[in-house]
């Protein structure tokens, strides 16, 4: 084999080399971005509430006394704060319930009614869903 041709055979083992890399790495990519790769999330879901009477903050939504069921708070914004205190997801409670629900991923979060300023700490799991309850003081 003269030594342009053992040249010639190097530079095209090279390219295969080069090829075969960028193969694996198109591929490890394409797995690494798959379903499975995306990070698990787990599910904060509640209701805001508010003893049954006057509502202090819009003067309604009254009782006749004998009612002693948690009133639905509907439209209180409500946010998930990560464990540095950043607000990381935000809503506001719906009807009919004074529900919310986030998808959050697994860590400590400090959810919060941000009118009055209610709020518990959960830590969430992925695939599981925690339940809270917001109960608003009587002011």
């Amino acid at each position: 084999m003269t030594e342009v041709n053992a040249m010639d055979a190097r530079i095209g083992r090279g390219v295969k080399a080069l090829a075969m890399l960028g193969l694996l790495l198109v591929a490890a990519a394409a797995v690494g971005c798959g379903p499975g790769a995306e990070q698990a999330t787990g599910t904060v879901r509640g209701t805001v509430v508010r003893p049954p009477g006057q509502d202090p903050r819009s003067g309604g939504g009254g009782s006749d006394g004998r009612d002693t069921a948690r009133v639905p708070v509907n439209g209180d914004p409500v946010r998930a704060r990560d464990e540095h205190g950043r607000v990381v997801a935000s809503t506001v409670s719906a009807p009919p319930d004074g529900g919310f629900r986030f998808d959050l991923p697994p860590g400590a979060y400090r959810i919060t009614e941000d009118i009055l300023g209610v709020g518990v700490q959960v830590r969430v799991r992925a695939g599981e869903t925690v339940t809270v309850t917001l109960t608003l003081p009587s002011v």
